[in-house]
């Protein structure tokens, strides 16, 4: 799973893309321990046991947060501009979220369908706006919601386009009560998906 923040979501569009086979020139595989890349472009899959290309790795699931604006004029990201919004087959599913009156995440102040996300192939892709004027900076700092069992409570049984707006909690500032429950919610459900995916792999190769 993969969940980027302002210039972090950015990246991880661009970690899509390359997984997607969009870069000039294909991803490696990177040694966590060594901190170094290898000398090699496959990996052994953990459930099947073949070699696949990195490439043809798909992440189960991705979510932005407050991507564009003002970090389009940083150098690393200039490779983004036109090609940002647009989220190919290496992910399952894409959840991108925006602010109106964001001047540092936003593309014309978080307004109109530039922020918004879309598919350019099998990807669900959706598209989900927090209050407007929430603050760019805050909304992923969800530590103090674990001090509110109301918070808490709301975030778990929250489910997108079924669950009441948040205004009748605790938090004045809501904005990162419901980026917290849909990202949440998400990651519940993939983490599931995936044991599935697992249990029933170790299944067929017995």
């Amino acid at each position: 799973m993969l969940l980027g923040h302002s210039l972090g979501g950015m990246q991880a569009v661009k970690v899509l893309q390359m997984l997607a086979g969009e870069s000039a020139t294909p991803p490696v595989v990177w040694d966590p321990l060594t901190e170094k890349p290898e000398t090699r472009h496959a990996i052994r899959d953990p459930l099947t046991g073949l070699s696949r290309p990195v490439t043809n790795l798909q992440v189960c699931y991705a979510a932005t947060l407050a991507s564009g604006g003002l970090g389009r004029i940083i150098p690393h990201q200039w490779s983004m501009n036109g090609r940002l919004r647009k989220i190919p087959n290496s992910v399952e599913e894409f959840t991108g979220f925006s602010i109106q009156l964001d001047v540092f995440g936003g593309d014309y102040l978080g307004y109109g369908p530039a922020n918004f996300f879309q598919p350019t192939g099998t990807a669900q892709v959706r598209n989900l706006r927090l209050p407007t004027g929430s603050n760019h900076w805050t909304v992923p700092v969800t530590e103090n919601l674990l001090l509110s069992q109301p918070d808490m409570d709301w975030i778990n049984s929250y489910v997108p386009g079924v669950t009441s707006p948040s205004s009748d909690l605790a938090v004045k500032d809501n904005a990162h009560v419901l980026w917290a429950a849909d990202v949440w919610h998400s990651i519940k459900r993939h983490w599931v998906r995936e044991l599935q995916n697992l249990i029933r792999a170790k299944r067929g190769n017995a």
